[in-house]
């Protein structure tokens, strides 16, 4: 009996050890990782999809430390190996190919605005799917299906925090893989080949649930911390939708094999407790409904069969999720409805902008009043000519995300209002329409009292190919605020204009490093051969993005004609 104990208790203090140890790497590894990482690699420090400009300069950026090609291959490579585990029965290797696939989400502790900063580089590993279009990554949001769930539950008893959601999973997570590690090696010790007592009788496979349940938490905090510093990354919704079914299919692959090795014995512990959770039978019934539909089986009984369950089952939650999180139901519905019911939906949504009392809830409304396009045309611009100060401002800035050349002239009577947040947001929603008919509303803006504005109106004017901008060019670039100059030197870029040479040589000079970077992209989007002796030089520039902007401008500038 005591040597029972004894043996009870080293196996339960090595399951500890090893369950702990892992659970500290998974949260202690990535922040000191990422400290590492920010301090030892030259990363750009400014937000990487704020604007054409940033997207650009990560591109630059990217192009010039081969980061594309390095994501590709490792995308490449972690494909590889889930494929080969599965094929090949080694389902370690699959299994480290969906951690690989898994890393995105723990490198949204990388609190940063570049989205490759620190552990943020692991972001790379997406760029095959990034590339295809940035909103794949909305295509795993139905992951969050059950946090959601949980959360209104507790609403419903008074607990409107996210914190105890968060730990239900980190915690039952840890428990499980904790449990299910001691129970794997008692079943070791016994010398038993079917693992088929204590935790083992609510899952076949309890590890692989407790590292679901916890990577599921981990995915949960992440999204929910408040990083002052971040901006921009992926979502790692997809990320870890994937990495789970390869888990999944780890764990049917894993069965077949026991079936093949430990024949009717395993059978009859496979009759006695679930796969992974402890589902009503009726609910396991309705989720193996495709897979029984497609095969006319129970389960899948050889590798190709997993290979399609695997594929089917992350279609089904990939459309779920489009349909769902992603805008998809309301995209068909808009799609599908009458003008005359999309004007009356228009008109509902201004009724309840106008009554909502949460600030927050009312900018909700206003964007998505905007989002409708030419229906909300007419109840937006009575908004904007009858609302109150704070109304209107709401009505300008959903208008600037989510523009329409129709709206500019309803805006451009509002540039001289005496409400500066008021004639700021108009200005970003003439700039957002982009139509030469913003243009005289916008010069109007050149004048305006507020330092902000003035920068703006420059820079739209500037997008829209106003040439006339040259002439207050040398007030923006001479200006004492580096922000200021900044700001002149990128929308001379936009201009497009040869006239705009001289001024960005010029700013390639200033004495801000930050400025001297907006120059050397501005003259590579001007693209003109004759900014190259200047781009030349800047090649030696003390500040590395500076270098590297160069570099990457000269490498795609024409070269001069000779005649």
């Amino acid at each position: 009996m005591t040597g029972r104990l004894h043996r009870h208790g080293a196996l339960l203090l090595l399951a500890l050890v090893f369950t702990v140890g892992l659970t500290s790497a998974t949260v202690e590894l990535p922040h000191r990782v990422d400290d590492a990482l920010q301090r030892a690699l030259p990363i750009p420090g400014g937000d990487s999809h704020a604007d054409a400009v940033a997207r650009l300069k990560t591109e630059l950026f990217m192009a010039h430390y081969h980061v594309r090609a390095i994501g590709y291959a490792g995308f490449v490579l972690l494909v590889g190996l889930i494929g080969a585990g599965l094929a090949t029965r080694r389902t370690g290797l699959a299994a480290l190919g969906a951690v690989g696939v898994m890393l995105p989400v723990f490198a949204q502790f990388a609190g940063v605005m570049f989205f490759l900063a620190g552990l943020g580089i692991l972001n790379a590993l997406w760029l095959p799917v990034l590339d295809v279009s940035w909103g794949i990554q909305d295509w795993g949001l139905v992951i969050r299906a059950p946090a959601d769930l949980l959360g209104w539950g507790l609403g419903r008893v008074g607990i409107r925090s996210d914190a105890p959601v968060i730990f239900v999973f980190l915690g039952s997570g840890i428990l499980l893989f904790l449990l299910g590690t001691w129970a794997w090696l008692e079943a070791r010790a016994r010398d038993k080949g079917v693992a088929d007592f204590w935790v083992y009788r609510l899952s076949r496979h309890p590890q692989y649930l407790g590292w679901i349940l916890w990577t599921y938490g981990a995915f949960l905090l992440v999204q929910r911390m408040h990083y002052p510093r971040r901006s921009w990354g992926i979502g790692a919704s997809l990320p870890w939708l994937l990495s789970t079914m390869v888990i999944v299919g780890v764990a049917m692959t894993e069965e077949l094999a026991m079936r093949r090795r430990h024949g009717e014995a395993y059978e009859g512990y496979r009759r006695s407790a679930p796969f992974l959770l402890p589902l009503p039978r009726r609910v396991e019934r309705l989720l193996a409904f495709p897979f029984r539909a497609l095969f006319r089986k129970e389960r899948p009984e050889r590798r190709r069969e997993v290979a399609v369950v695997l594929a089917l089952y992350t279609a089904l939650l990939m459309a779920l999720s489009a349909l769902f999180y992603a805008g998809g139901a309301e995209t068909v519905r808009s799609a599908l409805a009458s003008d005359a019911a999309r004007l009356e939906r228009a008109r509902e949504f201004a009724a309840l902008l106008e009554v909502e009392p949460n600030p927050r809830e009312r900018r909700g409304l206003a964007r998505r009043l905007a989002a409708m396009g030419e229906p909300a045309l007419d109840p937006l611009q009575k908004l904007l000519a009858g609302g109150r100060p704070e109304m209107r401002i709401l009505v300008a800035e959903a208008l600037a995300g989510a523009p329409s050349h129709l709206a500019v002239p309803a805006l451009a009577a509002h540039v001289s209002d005496p409400e500066e947040d008021l004639r700021y947001q108009v200005m970003r929603a003439l700039r957002a329409a982009g139509t030469p008919e913003a243009i005289p509303a916008l010069t109007r803006l050149l004048d305006d009292p507020a330092l902000h504005v003035r920068v703006g109106a420059f820079a739209a004017l500037a997008e829209l190919r106003e040439a006339s901008v040259l002439e207050r060019a040398p007030g923006f670039l001479s200006h004492e605020a580096t922000w200021v100059r900044s700001a002149g030197a990128s929308a001379l870029g936009s201009l497009g204009s040869e006239g705009a040479i001289p001024f960005l040589i010029g700013a390639l000079e200033d004495e801000a490093k930050e400025v001297r970077r907006e120059a050397a992209v501005a003259l590579l989007r001007v693209g003109f051969p004759t900014a190259r002796p200047a781009l030349e030089r800047a090649r030696a520039d003390p500040d590395f993005e500076v270098r590297i902007y160069a570099a990457e401008a000269l490498d795609r500038l024409p070269l001069p004609q000779v005649r």
